[in-house]
This record gives C-alpha cells, structure tokens and sequence, in this order.
C-alpha cells in the first residue's frame, strides 16, 4: 500500500513538471524560436502604419494623400523605393482604370519587372477595368487585388518572404 501511494505521488510530481514545460507561460518563447523571417532584412518601404489619408512607412517617408496640392495620390511601391502616383486621372465610379495613370510606361520601361503586384484600392474593392488586367498580363505581372488594409499586410508579408525586387504595390489610401 506504501509502494502504491509513492507511485501516485512520482506520477503527480512528474505531471506537473510536464505541464510547466508546455504552459501558456512558454508558448510564446516557443514560437519565438521559430520565427523563421525574424533575422530577414526588412525592406526599406515596409508599411509601418496606415490611416485614413496618410501611408507611414519605416524609413519615415509619410504618402499623403491628399497632397498639398490637393491631389489625390496613391504610393507606388517599386524595388525599395517609394513614388506617389498621381490618381487625378482615376475614375471613382465603375471600373478601376489604371490605363489613363503614368503607371504603365513605368513598368514597360522598369527592368527586371516584379514578379507579382499588389493592389490595395482604398476602403473596399473595385472592379478592375479589362484593360488595366490586359496590360498587366502582356507584362507578365500577376495581380493580387484587396481593399488598402489586406493589400499592405500582403504586400509586407511577401516583400519580406521574397524580394522587394519581385514584388510592387500601388497602395491607394483609404479615402480614395
């Protein structure tokens, strides 16, 4: 019967050291560990911050839109570098067109091109006019389309994971 109640109290002790390795407490250092993009550069247009009129990025540099003079811009996101678009010639009814912007013979003339672009459209979705979709495929650049918000964490998730040079983004602010 000593034998017994020996064993139980082995058992309980030993439990209980199981279960103070695997608490709440260490899950966090746990996952810590296993950050495998935590030792990765982290591109110099990351999007620190979004508001309703402003794009705030680690390098400081802030895309206001609108500008000071009173244009609406979008931040145009090429191999680390940031550019403000000018959007004066984008219809905010129907389909997006790109078309009409200077974004196309920028990309016709930037070499190597990115792999992927991402589109953050302000504070919901649009269509994307067939023209614009037709320009980026003869480029041979694939699209992801979302509202500014999932744009800019897509953007930075695949940015970091790849290359700033493999991915663009044009980000339209969520007034737009």
């Amino acid at each position: 019967m000593a034998t017994g109640r020996i064993l139980a109290l082995q058992l309980q002790r030993s439990c209980a050291r199981a279960r103070s390795s695997f608490g709440p407490a260490n899950v966090g250092n746990n996952l810590a560990n296993l950050d495998v993009l935590g030792s990765s550069p982290v591109p110099e247009n990351n999007i620190e911050m979004i508001s309703k009129d402003s794009i705030i990025f680690s390098n400081m540099k802030v895309v206001r839109s609108p500008n000071r003079q009173g244009t609406l811009v979008a931040a145009l996101l090429l191999d680390n570098q940031i550019f403000e678009l000018n959007t004066k010639s984008i219809s905010k009814k129907g389909p997006l067109d790109l078309t009409t912007t200077e974004l196309f013979p920028l990309l016709e003339a930037l070499y190597p091109k990115p792999e992927l672009f991402v589109l953050g459209l302000g504070f919901s979705n649009r269509m994307l006019h067939p023209d614009t979709k037709r320009r980026f495929s003869e480029l041979g650049i694939m699209l992801e389309v979302g509202d500014t918000k999932s744009a800019v964490l897509s953007y930075d998730l695949l940015a970091t994971e790849r290359s700033p040079k493999q991915v663009g983004a044009l980000i339209f602010p969520s007034v737009f």
